[in-house]
């Protein structure tokens, strides 16, 4: 595989959430004034279970969408969109995964450290690997 199974999820996650905010998807948070709405990626961590066939893996993503003071709306409909069809994921280039539904979320808030305020949507998720 080209790819660590960290890097496979990462990839597939920017592949379904770049369309929710229009191709506006960045590695980390933009430290220029960037238009709304956009993405970031957080960060990742991966953690592993020794087994007598290998290690079993987990990794968990933290993402978050941003937008507009009146925008909530379509916010939440971008984290859902992306909730759900991250719980479709049956594979990330070549490995095999599942969204693990009961240790993932949603959280939306509004941001008032900045004027006029903004929306963000922060969404963690958990694949087993």
């Amino acid at each position: 595989m080209d790819k660590t199974a960290e890097q496979a999820i990462h990839d597939k996650l920017w592949q379904i959430v770049s369309p929710l905010v229009g191709g506006e998807v960045y590695e980390s948070r933009p430290m220029t004034e960037v238009g709304y709405p956009f993405a970031d990626f957080e960060d990742f961590l991966s953690s592993f279970t020794g087994t007598k066939n290998g290690a079993f893996a987990r990794t968990a993503v933290d993402l978050n969408l941003w937008d507009a003071e009146d925008k909530r709306k379509d916010i939440s409909q971008a984290g859902g969109s992306l909730f759900t069809q991250a719980m479709q994921l049956k594979e990330a280039f070549g490995y095999k995964i599942s969204m693990r539904v009961s240790d993932s979320t949603i959280r939306v808030i509004q941001d008032r450290t900045v004027s006029p305020p903004i929306w963000r949507c922060m969404v963690h998720l958990e694949f087993d690997i």
